[in-house]
């Protein structure tokens, strides 16, 4: 036999019998032959696919991942939660992330288009034009939860000619006084749906931080000058450990003195029941070494890194958690800790109260005004639309209700001057005055 038509064997035999290789292991592991190996064996040799499995397990993934509909999940859950039992059934012995969540997941989501809030994470901003006019609307993230929220905003064409205004219950603030009472800061983005959802930082008084990778000299800057403490959520793995001590010492460039960190985990003790996946280090002595001056324990970092630096190493990711195991962890940890609601002192709160009776006088006072105004007909100027067009060529950077604002302001500042004008005439002229009266 010629040395390629020997390899071509070899690697027939190889394809034809890596099914039960894994087979092989499986029960090795497990210690049994599952029924489904078990009726493979006795029914002959049939290729199963990743995409079969996938698309038969996706629902059951997803449901687990956010907990049977309650909260959103992100791809990433849905994937953690799909790939054991995908693992377990397809001819493979990997699942690639990017291949499950850009590929499978969205390939089921077209076809089947079932009713479920997933989540991918935000890839760019979408921007309104006259966002200063507006009270500065942020920019929009082009991610599947953020334009749901934005197209759910949507105004209409129509304009309320007579608005009434109700003034804010709330104290208009910006920074952490009176506000919030600390940070909570987790190391990758995509879980802000499920944290509003859950009203994590309403019920905490948190202000919500994430990044994706170490966080730059800006946000360490940041969460220094406001001072409070700095409550982490990350990975279990490397980077997690490495995030935490950038934060506490600041990274290169960074001004301000360093935050108050508490690492919330993912701890070693937090992971026992999730699923771990393998990683692989170039040098897992020197990161071992970097582990612990980074404050991880001997016993993690024999996870981390494997027994005597020498592998096999493993790493969890707070993925690995379904939404509702997530938001029970999290509540945990921040009980643990103590994070209580923001309640300023007594003379804050006298303040705070006769603003309240001010503001309600006033907004009773303005809805009788209003509906002695609305009685008071308003004569629309000559050639509107002609006037709107030639104030927009001379200052092209204004809206179209910008420019109604500034015509309806002129015509009233006229209407004040030809009141002004009569009033006075009345006064040298009694009779006509009172005739025009």
């Amino acid at each position: 036999m010629s040395d390629s038509m020997a390899e071509a064997l070899a690697s027939v035999v190889r394809s034809v019998g890596k099914s039960w290789k894994q087979a092989k292991r499986r029960a090795d592991r497990e210690d049994r032959v599952s029924s489904w190996d078990l009726g493979r064996m006795r029914g002959g040799y049939s290729r199963t696919t990743i995409r079969e499995v996938a698309f038969r397990v996706m629902e059951a993934a997803y449901m687990k991942a956010s907990g049977n509909g309650r909260y959103p999940a992100n791809a990433r859950q849905i994937y953690y939660a799909a790939r054991p039992a995908i693992l377990a059934e397809a001819d493979a012995e990997s699942l690639d992330s990017q291949y499950f969540t850009q590929e499978l997941l969205k390939s089921y989501l077209e076809r089947r288009r079932p009713d479920w809030d997933v989540v991918f994470d935000a890839r760019g901003h979408f921007t309104e034009p006259h966002r200063n006019g507006r009270d500065r609307q942020p920019p929009v993230g082009l991610g599947g939860a953020e334009v749901r929220e934005y197209v759910g905003r949507f105004t209409a064409t129509q304009v309320n000619e007579t608005p009434i205004f109700q003034n804010p219950k709330m104290i208009a603030t910006v920074g952490p006084a009176l506000r919030f009472s600390g940070v909570l800061f987790i190391e990758k983005e995509g879980f802000d749906p499920i944290l509003e959802a859950a009203r994590i930082a309403d019920r905490y008084d948190l202000a919500i931080a994430s990044t994706k990778g170490m966080p730059v000299s800006a946000c360490c800057d940041l969460l220094g000058k406001i001072g409070l403490p700095v409550y982490v959520v990350r990975d279990f793995d490397k980077a997690g450990f490495s995030i935490v001590s950038a934060l506490r010492r600041g990274t290169r460039g960074s001004r301000s003195r360093p935050a108050t960190v508490i690492d919330l985990g993912l701890r070693l003790a937090d992971v026992e029941e999730l699923e771990r996946e393998p990683v692989a280090y170039s040098c897992p002595l020197s990161w071992s070494l970097n582990l612990r001056d980074n404050g991880a324990t001997e016993e993690e970092i024999g996870v981390l890194c494997g027994p005597h630096h020498h592998g096999p190493c493993e790493r969890v990711e707070l993925n690995a958690m379904t939404s509702d195991r997530f938001i029970e962890w999290l509540e945990g940890k921040l009980d643990g800790r103590g994070v209580q609601k923001v309640i300023p002192d007594s003379k804050v709160l006298g303040r705070a109260y006769r603003r309240a009776r001010f503001l309600q006088k006033l907004d009773r006072a303005q809805a009788g005004l209003a509906e002695q105004m609305k009685a008071d007909a308003v004569a629309l100027p000559a050639a509107l639309p002609k006037k709107v067009e030639r104030l927009l060529q001379e200052t092209p950077e204004l809206s179209w209700d910008q420019v109604i604002w500034t015509l309806a302001a002129r015509d009233g500042d006229g209407d004040r001057g030809r009141r002004g004008t009569q009033r006075r005439r009345s006064l040298r002229n009694p009779d006509k005055g009172g005739a025009q009266a």
